[in-house]
């Protein structure tokens, strides 16, 4: 089965490690590196998976996520974020994630991992 992910990340080095990882294991994906951008991309596209971070140019996470949310319940949402506040996480835990890490604290190839385990679950 083919998979969709739409990496919405505006650190370039990040965004570009993420995108390469995901394509070496087969998944298909598409890289927005403004909110504005990718709440464009998602209101014309469906994805299987979308990693998300919360501090964007152009619109941020949180209001990525509702409009996420508004047209799917089902999308499975991974937070990838430098905020690591408990009142962050309640906020976007309450709009229904998966997953939600601090990119400090994890590797970009333990995050390429873990959307491959979360889409084939």
């Amino acid at each position: 089965m083919s998979y969709k992910v739409l990496i919405i990340e505006d650190e370039p080095a990040i965004a570009r490690v993420l995108d390469l990882k995901l394509k070496q294991i087969g998944i298909e994906t598409e890289v927005a590196n403004d909110g504005s951008l990718a709440l464009d991309i998602i209101n014309k596209d469906d994805f299987d998976c979308i990693l998300l971070d919360l501090i964007l140019p152009g619109a941020d996470g949180f209001t990525i996520l509702e409009a996420i949310r508004k047209k799917s319940q089902t999308t499975k949402v991974i937070i990838m974020t430098n905020l690591g506040q408990s009142e962050d996480r309640a906020r976007v835990e309450k709009l229904g994630i998966t997953a939600y890490y601090v990119k400090s604290e994890v590797p970009i190839s333990q995050l390429a991992e873990s959307v491959k385990q979360i889409l084939m679950t």
